[in-house]
């Protein structure tokens, strides 16, 4: 699957969407919710692409800085690697 056929199938789920060497990233930025290991996230993606292969997912927390963009190393978010 391409990254655009992965971002349709998986919707609003990820504010965002990377891929290399057949392994996409998804990011779900948060607020509130650092005790969450980001298997909820997995767990959405493998409901919406039942043949993606969970790679590897966690949490990575970052205090709070304003105007952070989704997904950067200043924010906080959920990530989950896969392939499809």
């Amino acid at each position: 699957m391409t990254t655009k056929q992965i971002k349709e199938s998986i919707g609003n789920i990820a504010n965002t969407l990377s891929s290399r060497g057949g392994v996409f990233t998804a990011k779900k930025s948060y607020f509130w919710g650092f005790s969450n290991d980001g298997s909820a996230l997995a767990d959405k993606i493998k409901n919406l692409i039942p043949g993606a292969e969970i790679v590897d997912y966690g949490n990575h927390f970052h205090g709070f800085v304003g105007g952070a963009k989704p997904g950067s190393p200043r924010d906080s978010y959920y990530w989950v690697q896969f392939k499809a």
